[in-house]
């Protein structure tokens, strides 16, 4: 997957404002200077996240990776499938759920979770735990669904990131014509729910089916060979601070089964729903547990009312509490 040469005029006005410390940027992650003078240079993304990286520890920009991210117009191999789906979907309410079924296909290690929150739509953006450097490939994930939104004239009423800065959480106006909050718990960005379901004057349904068709043959072949419990995993993933709204319902309509068929699946692998979001929602408490997050914000995460009752839980899932499965931890490793 390589960049628009958008990114590349974008890092040589850097260069020219700041000569000294990308030349040793480009020296640190391996870019030739000899470079500089192609107009027209398709650079991998992976350059691009290392030159991201190190950019955000030598300028201390808060917003360097979403905005390198927007600017240089990512974009995929089946780009262009990506962008009419959006562009002609019947509003974008469609749009999303279709850009939410597929962009891993292009994106990998990328989810998206939609959520509705009052007169607001959330669309979260996801990186799989195993990826190094998430919050990078978060902010680009995001900046690609908000240049899919700015692209139609819907306004973006604010954009989240976890970027850390120093000092207090900021916010101000970016190229999104929106603020930018800082130093936040999640990657989002949100929308009016009237915009969501406006009505697209120019939509055209088959040529979205006809699209859609070519994109869901793809995703299938990529996920053929992933059992079907890592497929339901997968899908609670996306749902990052939200896993209390994880359900059967849901789950299933993702998979594309009926509740019955995915749990008589389920029960031919000797388990079922509930074992499979128990033993996820254990994962995701110890590696909590072990990153030194406490056990209100752990519980909170795994959508826990109280603080006690996610204890209660953790103990009869493993006979320990978390502060003592720390402690074990600690003497294990």
């Amino acid at each position: 997957m390589n960049t628009y040469n958008g990114v590349w005029r974008c890092i040589q006005r850097l260069h020219q404002i700041y000569p000294f410390e990308v030349n040793a940027i480009f020296q640190r992650v391996g870019i030739s200077k000899n470079l500089l003078v192609n107009q027209n240079v398709s650079i991998p993304v992976k350059i691009l996240l290392d030159f991201v990286i190190d950019a955000q520890s030598v300028f201390k920009d808060e917003l360097i990776s979403i905005n390198f991210g927007r600017i240089a117009q990512i974009r995929p191999n089946y780009g262009e499938a990506f962008g009419l789906i959006f562009v002609y979907s019947k509003n974008l309410e469609e749009g999303f759920k279709l850009l939410q079924s597929y962009i891993y296909t292009e994106l990998e290690g990328i989810n998206f979770l939609i959520s509705e929150d009052k007169n607001l739509i959330k669309i979260h953006s996801v990186a799989d735990p195993n990826i190094q450097h998430p919050s990078i490939y978060e902010n680009i994930g995001l900046s690609i669904l908000a240049s899919f939104i700015r692209s139609k004239r819907f306004q973006i009423k604010q954009i989240n990131t976890k970027t850390s800065i120093q000092g207090n959480s900021v916010s101000k106006k970016s190229i999104f014509n929106c603020p930018i909050n800082t130093s936040c718990e999640e990657t989002s960005l949100s929308i009016s729910k009237k915009n969501y379901l406006k009505k697209n004057s120019i939509s055209n349904p088959n040529l979205v089916n006809y699209l859609s068709t070519i994109l869901e043959e793809k995703a299938q072949r990529i996920t053929a060979n992933m059992s079907l419990i890592e497929k339901i995993e997968k899908l609670m993933n996306n749902y990052e601070s939200h896993f209390n709204l994880i359900n059967l319902l849901d789950i299933s309509n993702q998979l594309g089964l009926s509740t019955n068929s995915l749990r008589n699946q389920l029960l031919k692998e000797n388990t079922t729903f509930r074992e499979i979001f128990n033993s996820f929602k254990l994962k995701k408490s110890k590696h909590m547990i072990k990153d030194g997050f406490s056990v209100k914000a752990i519980s909170y995460n795994l959508g826990y009312s109280e603080p006690s009752s996610f204890v209660r839980w953790f103990v009869s899932q493993t006979k320990l509490t978390p502060t003592s499965y720390k402690i074990n931890s600690r003497l294990k490793s």
